[in-house]
């Protein structure tokens, strides 16, 4: 009886074994949003067996088993002293203005992340890996990293889907129902909503092509020499892993390689303790939550706004749970402040009542996964698209940073305390996401270990791969077609004309008068 067990355990230990791949990850930009995406699907995939290895600015800090970290160092630091501060006036921004912040911004992460000593040792090191999965965020260069171990390639987006994304695998992506990333058109939009969205779309994908690809171009030469053209890099993406789900945002085509996986990193609730949990069980009115995420603190807020918030929170007739990061001194007995706070368990708390936020992907999901109304302040990236999207879908309202005030806030905050369509509809949502066949974790897992299976996944990539820009457009079937109505136009007016001068009667002389 030992025996067998013993012989069923080491046939167990074997399969485990064969079926442990070697991933390594690729999450350079320094936002903890990201991390905490890309850690949760590492994490489970970890738990299966694999070998991880994750490059970030934020290692664990106790050891997970079958995981590896390599810190980037100096990261942080630059996003304090370069990004952070352009954060809180990027609403201020026009569209052309946020499209160059980006790519300047971009730039300078790559090389910084590229030139770090720990990431020269991996890129010199002899190690093997069977999967690189990259975040990606105008980071084409890095693709390099993947042909350098020769590796097939997943991207994640952690904003869902984006001209970013759609140019890779192709995806058909209309002007006339899919807003810009920078945009807060509904899908619905009007004429001129589509003629708008239509000039900056097609403005956004000719900077991206002429300036990004060809400022990425430049660094993948650089840091990977030995690498093929960027373009093929492109093109040898097996799949696109979308932080997006229909119940977040609204319906659209994908492309076979594309798979929506929005909500797997929302975890089941847990029971608060201690001193928050009593301040919100007493919360008998109900309790608003603020928190503007981990790229803009609340700390970092104007004086003057600071103020205006506060005031704003002591006229409530509710209590306030506010994410703040420093100590703050005089605050109104309504209101409760932390500098951490675990967003998903208050969320899910029953007394809450509405979330205030800045609108990124990750709490705008959190807060429809709990059926949460949402109060966004948004400041940059897709944060004004998710915020637009709670807006038409009246699940949320908007506030402007710029014209905040004790007005602005307390109308947008007792509008919905008071009104219950926007709870009504935030719960609806909730169920939406909520009813899938399949887990949002386990469906990543599996496309994940699905290409690891088949050395990649470019059998689902569509015939527009094999297609340049303008036969994916049709532009040379609609010049050959103007081109034929031309020449028969053409061929019909001079003919008219012909016949009519041949048969036109000639004008009589008048005689000469003596």
């Amino acid at each position: 009886m030992q025996a067998l067990r013993t012989l069923l355990l080491f046939i167990f230990c074997l399969i485990c074994c064969v079926n442990s791949e070697n991933i390594l990850a690729i999450f350079h930009f320094p936002c903890k949003s990201h991390h905490i995406l890309g850690s949760t699907l590492l994490k489970a995939l970890a738990r299966r067996g694999h070998q991880i290895t994750m490059v970030s600015p934020f290692p664990f800090r106790t050891q997970v088993e079958n995981y590896t970290d390599i810190e980037i160092t100096g990261m942080l630091e630059y996003k304090e002293k370069n990004i952070v501060p352009k954060f809180i006036n990027a609403h201020t921004l026009s569209m052309y203005d946020k499209m160059t912040f980006s790519i300047k911004n971009s730039k300078e992460v790559i090389e910084l992340f590229l030139n770090t000593p720990n990431v020269k040792a991996l890129l010199n090191s002899n190690k093997k890996y069977d999967l690189v999965i990259l975040n990606w965020a105008m980071n084409e260069a890095l693709l390099g990293i993947a042909h350098h171990f020769r590796a097939p390639v997943i991207v994640f987006s952690s904003i869902g889907s984006s001209q970013l994304t759609n140019k890779i695998t192709r995806n058909p992506a209309p002007y006339s129902y899919i807003p810009n990333l920078f945009s807060i058109y509904p899908d619905d939009m009007t004429f001129f909503q589509r003629l708008n969205n239509a000039f900056w779309s097609l403005t956004f994908d000719i900077v991206d092509r002429f300036v990004n690809e060809n400022v990425q171009e430049e660094i993948l030469k650089k840091f990977f020499p030995n690498a093929p053209p960027l373009q093929e890099l492109i093109d040898n993406v097996s799949l696109v892993l979308l932080n997006s789900h229909y119940g977040i945002e609204s319906p659209r085509p994908y492309v076979p390689n594309m798979i929506e996986i929005g909500g797997f990193h929302v975890e089941e609730s847990k029971e608060l303790k201690g001193e928050l949990k009593e301040f919100l069980d007493k919360a008998t009115e109900g309790f608003i939550f603020f928190s503007l995420g981990t790229n803009v603190k609340s700390s970092h807020l104007p004086e003057e706004k600071l103020a205006e918030i506060v005031k704003t929170f002591k006229n409530l007739p509710v209590k306030v749970l506010w994410k703040f990061e420093e100590h703050f001194q005089n605050l109104p007995k309504n209101v409760m402040v932390n500098e951490w706070l675990p967003q998903t368990d208050v969320l899910a708390h029953p007394n809450i009542k509405a979330f205030v936020t800045h609108g990124g992907r990750l709490s705008t999901t959190e807060a429809i996964h709990y059926g949460v109304p949402l109060i966004g302040i948004p400041f940059f990236s897709d944060q004004e698209y998710n915020i637009a999207d709670g807006v038409n879908k009246e699940y949320g309202v908007k506030v402007d940073f710029t014209t905040l005030s004790v007005e602005t806030l307390g109308n947008a905050i007792n509008e919905v305390l008071n009104n219950p369509k926007y709870g009504e509809n935030a719960k609806r949502r909730s169920k939406v996401l909520r009813d899938t066949p399949l887990k949002a974790l386990d469906n990543a897992i599996f496309w994940v270990e699905y290409a690891m299976r088949h050395h990649g996944a470019t059998h689902l990539q569509t015939a527009a791969y094999k297609l340049s820009a303008y036969q994916l457009l049709l532009l040379d079937v609609v010049g050959l077609v103007l081109g034929i109505v031309i020449f028969f136009s053409a061929v019909v007016y001079f003919t008219i004309s012909y016949i009519y001068r041949m048969f036109k009667p000639k004008s009589k002389k008048k005689s000469k008068t003596s």
